[in-house]
């Protein structure tokens, strides 16, 4: 990468950067392209070569959340951590990844785009699957799960308990999701 490559990717990281602190503060409707421009220390003129438009740029900042996101559960997954250990830590990581996708993207329209609806429908297909597949794996292979339940069941599962998660609901209602990942309707069986 040449100097002038490396100091226009620095720039749009740093528009990035600047564009979610805001949208994490103030909602993406309050913030805009002056404001992205002045903390990412940049012109309005290349925030909009870059990316064209704030709902643009909203876009490519929800992708690399995403993206972040999927890196850093990849990473538990690879770990070498036991089935347990790594639901409890994925469960957390998705409750706090949850919480700011929510606080930044619900106010706003192109969550509903069929492009990003496509996007995130493949994105499932081609990247959380197979990282459940593998999770799913392990936890057979500790046996920590039934055996009596099928794998499609245990995914079907797991996605309905992320999909909960991603919703506004309490803090509470978030760990009493969690423990019912765990422990089922009737609790603990050591208790």
């Amino acid at each position: 990468m040449n100097g002038f490559q490396k100091r226009r990717e620095n720039k749009i990281n740093d528009i990035l950067t600047a564009a979610n602190e805001l949208f994490s503060a103030k909602g993406i409707k309050a913030v805009s392209i002056a404001d992205i421009a002045k903390k990412a220390n940049v012109s309005q003129v290349s925030i909009y070569n870059f990316f064209e438009s704030k709902e643009n740029l909203a876009r490519q900042v929800f992708i690399k959340l995403m993206d972040d996101t999927m890196t850093g559960s990849e990473d538990l997954v690879k770990s070498d951590l036991s089935f347990n250990e790594k639901i409890k830590k994925m469960q957390s990581f998705s409750v706090d990844a949850s919480r700011n996708f929510h606080d930044n993207f619900k106010q706003i329209e192109f969550i509903k785009d069929p492009n990003i609806q496509k996007f995130l429908e493949e994105y499932g297909k081609n990247k959380t699957l197979p990282l459940y597949l593998k999770l799913v794996e392990q936890g057979r292979n500790e046996n920590q799960l039934d055996k009596d339940i099928s794998t499609d069941s245990i995914i079907l599962f797991m996605e309905i308990i992320n999909t909960a998660l991603q919703s506004n609901i309490s803090p509470k209602v978030r760990s009493d999701l969690g423990k019912l990942f765990f422990y089922g309707l009737f609790g603990r069986s050591d208790n």
